[in-house]
């Protein structure tokens, strides 16, 4: 069993101890992992509810599997898997609204059948793991993915896109539009662990918060987020700038100190510097 230290936060204390349990398990457990991030939107949702939903998505994706290969079809379960999920269920990307938090919360994304690339790809990731089927994630740039594994060469699986099964160039085509500024590179389809997972949905969310002015929505993310990369450097400085806005100055210094500790030598030293001094000035006020 591993363990997973955190100090204490600033974000919901449940979303923190359920991310924890989730990737101290042997293996960490990526359902779990989503729902933790999912009690953001919803404190009181129903988790056990959500993995009954998945479990009896999976046995019906198993009976699928099994039709399939009677009657002789290639890649049986992977056409199981989206043909369920996208033809009979009709979970599909949300295009009208993309920046929606919905799209980030499991618990959402099973209830209105719309999400982001990510939040779908954890759907197939844990339907596929209950059905037997060896598919894993895939952190593309810009648009998450799953894949297999099948002999020489993988099978990627766009879940955004109605399940869409990519070829090489398909993936190609794929980065041309979601990031043309990149040059396509096979070890962009290489699997991505839990905890990678988890921080790129957080990273949505962050965005989408920020986006919105929503600080106190987006101290709970970032906080999530420091607490799988505890020295990050970019999230230290933002949650120091959300702690700023909403008062808690003392909080803020240790996160502008922690920066000049870690990185004595950064660009903005002097502009770390005269923050710190003056949250101090501000702390010493509230005394």
């Amino acid at each position: 069993m591993r363990t997973v230290s955190f100090s204490s936060g600033f974000g919901p204390p449940l979303a923190r101890e359920r991310l924890v349990s989730s990737l101290a398990a042997d293996p960490p457990r990526l359902d779990l992992a989503a729902l933790a991030i999912a009690t953001l939107g919803r404190e009181d949702l129903d988790a056990p509810a959500c993995l009954r939903t998945l479990d009896a998505l999976a046995a019906r994706v198993q009976l699928e599997a099994e039709r399939l290969r009677e009657k002789g079809e290639a890649l049986a379960p992977l056409r199981a898997l989206r043909h369920v999920l996208a033809d009979l269920e009709g979970f599909r990307g949300n295009e009208d609204d993309y920046h929606s938090p919905d799209n980030s919360f499991l618990d959402r994304v099973l209830e209105r059948k719309v999400g982001l690339p990510i939040t779908l790809s954890v759907l197939y990731l844990e339907v596929a793991r209950r059905a037997g089927i060896p598919l894993y994630g895939v952190p593309f740039p810009g648009h998450f993915l799953v894949a297999c594994d099948a002999g020489d060469h993988k099978l990627v699986m766009d879940p955004f896109h109605h399940g869409d099964i990519l070829t090489e160039h398909g993936c190609e085509e794929l980065l041309k539009r979601v990031a043309p500024q990149l040059k396509f590179d096979r070890a962009m389809l290489a699997p991505a662990p839990v905890e990678l997972i988890a921080y790129r949905m957080l990273s949505n969310l962050r965005r989408v918060y920020l986006g919105r002015d929503d600080s106190q929505q987006g101290l709970a993310v970032v906080d999530l987020l420091l607490l799988l990369a505890p020295d990050h450097p970019g999230e230290l400085r933002t949650r120091a700038s959300l702690l700023t806005t909403l008062g808690a100055f003392r909080a803020a210094l240790k996160d502008v100190e922690r920066c000049l500790e870690l990185s004595p030598d950064a660009p903005d030293r002097e502009r770390l510097e005269l923050s710190a001094r003056e949250l101090r000035e501000r702390a010493e006020l509230l005394n």
